[in-house]
This record gives structure tokens, sequence and C-alpha cells, in this order.
């Protein structure tokens, strides 16, 4: 029992410490760099966690220089996708393609999640002016910073192949491939339609849309059926804290906890539901609170739908490949 406990709280002390650096990088993050830039603090602070021991496949001096070329041109292209919705497709596909395509040999299928993710939410926060700058210098300066701590974290573990190895012949008939050309074919058109209908926050629609598409099928079916109730629990949870119970002087501690405690949940559906109370707590700086949690919960069904829909044509069509590669 000693050992239990001795084991538990050396755990807790290492989540406790990860917790502060955390805390620590997006409050001198937004000190430096502006709160209305906090979002890019979180994808820079999530990009650090991941690419601290990621595996693009290929020596670290190449992926380590790729990271903050990508981080880069996120900012740029999202900031050009919000210029017009027809421009907005060009670049999409381009920045999107792009990133598949630099991550295609990572083993973790995981690498490609912080420039997706950050450029559907840098899309959703758009600045300009000062801020923009701020934004583009943060990208580049953090950017090369992360690519030196995955460089030095990974360069006797990583593979030795070089950049030549992005531009292997692709198949239509590979399981990435596939995986790549069903995210994309869902996620681009969803972004245009959002942006040619101004749906208010389509972010979430374009993020449930991201979540789901998994490159592992099982992962995906389970996700599918759990999204939906996770986010209406965490809308539920939030007006629950956040409208009734807790005064708002306790609010921020209570924020805080919730941060703390979220790091060590390692369900899909805890994980969705404290995602979504999470976003509220943000959303409301621009929308009143009942308004944030109905506008989150239609555009997660939104974003379900417009997945199962994606999936059903997608696997027809690589249905109708594989039959007409077994007849010939």
């Amino acid at each position: 029992m000693k050992g239990k406990i001795r084991t538990i709280l050396r755990m807790i002390a290492g989540k406790l410490s990860v917790f502060l650096f955390c805390v620590l990088f997006i409050s001198g993050y937004n000190a430096l760099f502006g709160r209305e830039n906090s979002i890019v603090g979180v994808v820079l602070l999530m990009s650090l966690l991941i690419f601290l021991k990621a595996d693009f496949g290929m020596a670290a001096v190449y992926s380590g220089a790729l990271i903050p070329v990508l981080l880069v041109a996120m900012g740029l292209c999202a900031k050009w996708s919000a210029l017009h919705p027809l421009l907005g497709l060009a670049i999409d596909t381009l920045f999107l393609g792009a990133v598949l395509l630099a991550t295609r040999r990572d083993e973790s299928r995981s690498a490609y999640l912080p420039f997706l993710m950050g450029f559907v939410m840098l899309r959703g926060y758009d600045v300009s002016g000062d801020l923009l700058w701020k934004r583009m210098v943060s990208l580049a300066v953090i950017g090369c910073f992360i690519g030196l701590v995955h460089w030095m974290f990974n360069r006797r573990t990583c593979g030795r192949a070089g950049l030549a190895a992005l531009t292997a012949p692709l198949s239509r008939y590979g399981a990435w491939e596939r995986w790549a050309m069903s995210l994309l074919g869902t996620l681009i058109p969803t972004m245009l339609v959002g942006d040619l209908l101004s749906i208010p926050k389509s972010m979430w629609v374009n993020l449930t849309v991201l979540s789901l598409m998994t490159p592992v099928e099982e992962e995906l079916i389970h996700r599918r059926r759990l999204r939906v109730p996770a986010t209406i629990l965490g809308c539920v949870l939030f007006l629950t804290l956040f409208g009734w119970l807790i005064p708002q002087s306790y609010q921020t501690a209570v924020i805080l906890l919730a941060g703390f405690l979220s790091m060590f949940i390692t369900s899909y559906f805890i994980k969705t539901a404290y995602n979504s109370f999470s976003a509220l707590v943000t959303a409301t700086l621009l929308l009143p609170a009942h308004t944030a949690a109905a506008t989150r919960i239609v555009n997660n069904l939104i974003g379900a739908a417009v997945t199962v829909v994606s999936l059903f044509f997608w696997n027809r069509l690589f249905r109708r490949w594989d039959k007409s590669l077994q007849n010939s």
C-alpha cells in the first residue's frame, strides 16, 4: 500500500510540474504577444508537447527544420484563407495537403494534429495589425525553439531518411492515402461551406470533423458514437457550474483546477466533455453563456452528421476501386 501511495504521489507531482509549466507558458505568451493571441499559445504548447517525442520517419534534423516552416505557413495561410472563400479553398487545399504529405511517414499518426488543429483554430480567431505581427513573430521564434527541442530529444532515435522520402509515389489503394483523401475531401468542403454561409463559430464544426476523421478505423467508430453525448455533457456542466453554482470570484480557480484534473483523463468521452467545457469558457468572451452552449451543441451535431455522410460516400468509392482492381 505504501508503494502504491508513493507511486501515485510521484505521478501527481510529475503531472503538477507539467501543469505549472503549461500555466507559465500560456501566461508568459499572453504577456508578450497579447491575450487575443492566446489560442496561438495553446497551439504552440500542444506542438511542443507532441513533438518532444515524435518520429516523422526521417532524420530529426529535417523534421526539426520542417516544424517552424509549417508553423509559420500555418499562420500565413490561416490569415490569407480568411480574405475570400474561394481564395480560402485553394489555400486550405494546398496547406492541408502539404501538412499531410510532410507527416505521411509518422508511425504514431499524430504529428499532423498540431498543424491541422492550429490551422482551424487560427482561422476561427482571426486578427490583424499589431496582433497579426505578434502572432507571426511568435510562430517563427517559438517554432524554431520547438524544432530545436525536437532535434535534441530525437536525433538518436528518429529514422535516417531524407526529405526525398516524402515524395515517394502514392497509391489510391493504400490505407494512409485513403484516410488522407477522405479527411481532405470532408474537411475542405466543410470549411468552404462554413465560410460561404457565415456559420457562427464554424470552427467547432471543422474541429468535430477533424476529431472524428482519425487514421484508425476502430477509433473513428468509437469517437463517432461518443462525440455528441460528450459535448452535451460538457455544455450541461458548464451551464450548471458557471451559470448557477459557482460565484464569479471563484470561477478562475475552478478553471485552473479543471485544467489540472484534465491531465489525468484518458477516456475520449470525458476528455471531449472537458474540451467542450473549456471551449465554452473561452466562447463566453464573445457570446452569452447559453448562446455559446447552444452553438457548440448544434455545430458538433452538424460536424458529426457531415462526417457520417462523408464516410459513407468515401467507403462506397473505395469499394468500387477495390472491385475494379479485382475484376482487372
